[in-house]
């Protein structure tokens, strides 16, 4: 994997996670990044579990650069696999779009 910024061969597991290497300028969207937080540490209180469990800070980093606008997008970031794609993939994509969700519940 080449870094997305310079090209250079990554290697280290968080640059990979990052697509670019750590001294690299980063792109991220610190708005964003804050409202990912936020919203993980609402979700992790509502399991029981870190917070760590639902995203790393890595995978939140990640998220808040490729700013995805899709399932498939959000799907390429190193982290979203399909279980975390399927439980958390419709908040993360509404707040990478600027709307707020909610606490977790589903109004289904």
């Amino acid at each position: 994997m080449l870094c997305r910024v310079c090209g250079k061969t990554l290697t280290d597991a968080g640059e990979m996670k990052l697509m670019r290497c750590e001294d690299c300028p980063s792109d991220m969207d610190e708005a964003l990044y804050e409202r990912l937080r936020e919203w993980r540490s609402g979700q992790a209180r509502e399991l029981g579990q870190p917070a760590y469990c639902v995203f790393t800070d890595k995978t939140l980093m990640a998220i808040a650069e490729a700013v995805p606008g899709s399932e498939r997008e959000l799907a390429a970031i190193s982290g979203v696999g399909g279980r975390k794609l399927d439980r958390f993939g419709t908040d993360v994509l509404a707040i990478c779009a600027g709307q707020e969700v909610g606490s977790g519940e589903e109004d289904d």
